[in-house]
Order: C-alpha cells, then structure tokens, then sequence
C-alpha cells in the first residue's frame, strides 16, 4: 500500500478573505464595515444639517436677544466641530484600515459622544422653538417683516433634523459596545 496524503478542503476561515487572497473576487462585506459606513453617512448627514442650523442662527439678527436662540447656536457649532472631528476620522479609517486610536477608546468615545450630541441637538431644538412666537410678537409690534423669526424658526428646525441621523448614529454605537 502506498502513503499518500489526501488533500481536503479547509474550513471557511473565520476571518474574511481580502481581495489578493480570493483572486481578486468580491468579498462579502462584514457587518462591522457595513455598520461604520452607515454611521458615517449618519454623521456627514447630522454634520450637514448642524452647520446649517448654526449658519442661519448666527445669520439672523437680534438672535443674541434670547438665551435661547443663543444656545441653539452654540448646539449647532458643537456638533459641528464633533461630526468634522468624527466624519474625518471615520474616513480615514474607512480609506486606509488605520485607527487612529485603539478599538475600545473609539468605541468608548463614538458613545458617549453620540449620546451627548444627540441630547444636546435635542435640547436646544426644544429650548429654541418657544422663542418663536416671542420673536414675532417683537416683530409685530415693531411693525417688522417676520425674516428674523423665520430664520430662528428654520435654524430651530435644522437642528431638530440634525437630532435624528444622531440618535440612530448613538444606537449604532451602543450596538459596538456590546462585545
């Protein structure tokens, strides 16, 4: 009898193949990657809608009249500055496969960063739609067109927009969390 070794195939590998080690097929995508593309157009979405709440709250004149309106503008430009930080970083990990800090710190921070940007999109979304009514009262008895209370009202409703794509983008991060 002659020893011959029988060749059978291997197991599906736990870890997913990349293009150079499949003969340049297609690979399915994991759910990971598919979750951190979606987190990103959630944030380039809430980034956009961020940036033009505070550009029009900072457009309209007499804003600084209402703590209020004040607080929406300073809610717009902080999600902006966290979703430029965030939507950069996410590229650049999505482009190259480099984390720019460790799993579990990313992770840690896309939480509690969501978290806290998404309440404070909604709360000054809802501390903002009050002064509405107070700014057009100030307008009416100025005998003024309404254009500064409409813009407060759109910059009001731009970061109530900009709450929703934040919210799911948190769920989406707790969902990394668990392990």
């Amino acid at each position: 009898m002659e020893n011959y070794n029988e060749t059978k195939p291997s197991a599906p590998s736990a870890y997913p193949r990349t293009d150079k080690e499949s003969g340049g097929q297609a690979t399915p995508m994991t759910a990971r990657r598919k979750s951190e593309k979606l987190s990103l157009i959630l944030r380039a979405t809430s980034l956009v809608f961020s940036v033009v709440s505070f550009i029009i709250m900072a457009s309209a004149q007499g804003f600084d009249l209402y703590h209020e309106t004040r607080y929406v503008l300073a809610g717009g430009i902080l999600s902006t500055i966290y979703n430029v930080f965030q939507v950069s970083r996410q590229s650049y990990h999505l482009s190259t496969g480099k984390s720019l800090f460790a799993h579990r710190t990313t992770n840690l921070v896309d939480f509690f960063g969501d978290q806290s940007i998404a309440y404070l999109l909604i709360s000054c979304a809802s501390t903002g739609a009050p002064t509405v009514p107070a700014f057009r009262a100030i307008e009416d008895a100025l005998l003024l067109n309404h254009d500064a209370s409409t813009l407060v009202a759109a910059s009001t409703s731009m970061a109530f927009l900009a709450f929703f794509p934040m919210a799911v983008s948190a769920g989406i991060s707790a969902f990394k969390l668990s392990p």
